[in-house]
């Protein structure tokens, strides 16, 4: 059998693999353009994933991470579940304590793929649906009592079976859900989409052979394996430490929620361990399931490594993570996590990125915090097609930031948040006018908000939008995806932390703006208002080593001010410049030199991880931290933690 096995040559291997990767990228894409899912059909909010009999990741392409990276944990518990599944079975659920997926939103579905009577692999799929139950529309809100009151929580049941829908489960499962009929209907298109799937892998199956479809998949494990030791061989052994912060949980206020991380480096193999994370005790709706948990770490590992590295299991083999139950990454039922894909996924994230900084050069600044605020609502009219009153749930994904920056390049602006990946697709004004009872006066890079570094994250966004919405409408602003407004960021080998946001709300009739928290929920009217601020992604390197040439052509776009320019990155605009032709812009290279060479050696240029971390060894006060380095250090979960707004305001900025 060996001797056979290595009888299949390079040429066939990538064939077979191309060829698998292709038709996985199909199954997802038929979905994207039939989907009744807003965040299905607008933002691709999806993700097929091709498994081997056993259930180990083959290959997995460009849609959401989240839906992707995780696909070994619920296909397990549902192969211990059923066993083997038939031919035309397809198994949906959404209960993350018994799959260890996500939040109840994100559906999870096996469907077997068989050749002639042969199991040969699964399909994984995993979409955001447009309901789940639960207290609002779209399932999807902080507050919520327990797990149960966040929405229907759907063990793994077959609702198709050998080709035949169970009635009774699908009666009881899409009773107790809003816009039922098009729910339904994306499941169907679901399980279609892969049953042509699996007409094109029967196909390739036909051809090649499943011998040597086998035999080409394990090469390419072996393959992915190989390529990930490779990679974490390169970094110094050691320990490597992170940490990052979710504002609060939606129900504690001046609560953040902590994410810390171990990195452990041995040879060619890495150990992830958030053993010092916070217990999810008293803790709502940012819990992280474990699968949830697996995929935001595995993240920025990829990131930081070369890209060519395939995405399937082999890779996965020597990372080794660590998640206790009973804290944050592994919480126990009836814990509240409606928010874990958004938050507390980009804190982990930050975390293993931040550690992996200290650690490689090749990691890179984090991207910007998922900001753009979503919606759920009811209209004033019955939609003709159900006979029910028009329900619906959005996330514009509009007022957004974009990639943090690698060595030798800045970040992509437009790209979306961290755990976004730059795969989700960025939204459409118009289409969310269309669909949304709003309409945006403005949504522009905004002027400042990059996060600084010798190359320079992507620039932050600034956006107005209005509410449109009929007199009898209900409508209910649901920031609990978004974070970022107390804890920002980070940039990567020597970058300092990118901007932290805001948000603003203006009430029909005020002249003033109020301050508008993240992880909260408020009906939104007529008349009323929303500003966004959203910070850019982290940089890479000094600020004080970049280009001043880039520096003068941002200062000339209204992207840098000249004021941000000298006191972030040491270039001194020559004010004689500063004309209404924005092409006069010039760069007074003689003082910029001097002012560098100063800038390096003020106390107020380290970086504030450095003065935090010499306060917690005791070589240094908090009060000699503020006076002499302006950082702002506080104490939070029985820690020295930084005061990241009070210190962005203090510094020179």
């Amino acid at each position: 059998m060996t001797s056979e096995k290595r009888q299949v040559d390079e040429v066939t291997v990538s064939v077979v693999w191309n060829k698998l990767m292709n038709i996985t990228r199909e199954v997802g894409e038929r979905v994207v353009h039939s989907a009744q899912s807003y965040v299905m059909a607008n933002a691709r909010d999806l993700g097929p994933v091709l498994l081997s009999d056993i259930g180990h990741i083959i290959c997995q392409v460009e849609f959401l991470p989240c839906h992707c990276l995780l696909a070994e944990i619920p296909t397990k518990k549902i192969l211990d579940k059923f066993g083997p599944l038939d031919e035309g079975d397809m198994v949906l659920g959404n209960d993350a304590y018994i799959l260890q997926s996500g939040h109840l939103p994100d559906w999870t579905f096996l469907v077997p793929i068989h050749h002639k009577g042969e199991l040969v692999f699964y399909y994984h799929f995993r979409g955001h649906m447009a309901d789940s139950g639960g207290a609002y529309s779209g399932s999807y809100f902080p507050q919520a009592y327990d797990c149960i009151s966040e929405g229907l929580n759907i063990p793994p049941i077959k609702i198709i079976e050998k080709g035949e829908v169970d009635e009774k489960a699908k009666e009881i499962i899409f009773g107790n859900i809003r816009t039922s009929s098009a729910v339904w209907s994306d499941c169907m298109l679901i399980y279609g989409s892969i049953q042509k799937g699996q007409a094109q892998i029967q196909d390739v199956l036909e051809k090649y052979g499943v011998d040597v479809v086998r035999e080409s998949c394990d090469q390419m494990i072996q393959r992915g394996e190989v390529a990930m030791r490779h990679e974490i061989s390169q970094i110094p052994d050691g320990e490597y430490t992170g940490e990052a912060a979710v504002d609060w949980d939606g129900t504690t206020e001046d609560k953040p929620v902590w994410v810390r991380v171990k990195l452990t480096v041995d040879d060619d193999e890495m150990t992830v361990d958030f053993s010092e994370s916070m217990s999810c005790k008293n803790v709502d709706f940012v819990n992280s399931p474990l699968g949830n948990t697996y995929c935001f770490t595995y993240l920025p590992i990829y990131y930081a490594t070369n890209p060519d590295v395939p995405r399937n299991h082999g890779a996965l083999v020597p990372i080794k993570i660590i998640a206790p139950e009973g804290t944050i990454v592994n919480p126990t039922r009836p814990s509240t996590y409606g928010a874990c894909g958004c938050s507390t996924a980009t804190e982990i994230t930050d975390a293993v990125t931040q550690a992996l900084s200290k650690a490689t050069k090749k990691a890179q600044g984090v991207f910007s915090r998922h900001y753009s605020v979503d919606v759920s609502g009811r209209m004033p009219f019955t939609d003709p097609r159900t006979g029910s009153d028009f329900e619906y749930f959005g996330a514009p994904f509009l007022e957004e930031g974009g990639s943090g920056a690698v060595e030798g390049h800045d970040g992509w602006d437009g790209m979306c948040g961290t755990v976004l990946a730059g795969v989700i697709k960025h939204g459409s004004v118009e289409v969310c006018e269309l669909f949304m009872p709003f309409h945006w006066e403005e949504m522009q890079i905004m002027t400042d908000m990059e996060g600084p570094g010798q190359w320079i994250g992507a620039r932050g966004t600034t956006a107005i939008r209005h509410c449109d919405a009929a007199e009898e409408a209900k409508t209910l602003l649901m920031a609990g995806d978004a974070s970022g407004t107390f804890f920002p960021p980070a940039g990567s080998n020597g970058a300092p932390y990118a901007p932290t946001g805001n948000l603003y709300m203006k009430r029909k009739d005020s002249d003033n703006k109020e301050f508008f928290p993240t992880m909260c929920m408020s009906p939104m009217f007529a008349g009323d208002i929303l500003y966004t601020e959203c910070m850019g992604g982290g940089g890479y390197g000094n600020p004080l080593d970049r280009d001043t040439e880039k520096i003068r052509l941002d200062v000339r776009d209204e992207i840098i001010s000249a004021s941000r320019a000298k006191n972030v990155y040491g270039v001194v605009i020559d004010p004689s410049s500063l004309t209404d032709n924005p092409e006069d812009v010039a760069v007074d290279m003689a003082a910029t030199e001097i002012l560098r060479t100063e800038l390096r050696d003020d106390p107020r240029y380290v970086h504030p991880d450095k003065i935090r971390d010499k306060v917690r060894s005791g070589e240094m006060t908090m009060e000699e931290a503020k006076e002499k380095h302006v950082v702002i250090l506080t104490e939070d979960d029985n820690r020295i933690v930084i005061d990241y707004k009070a210190t962005e305001a203090a510094r020179p900025r």
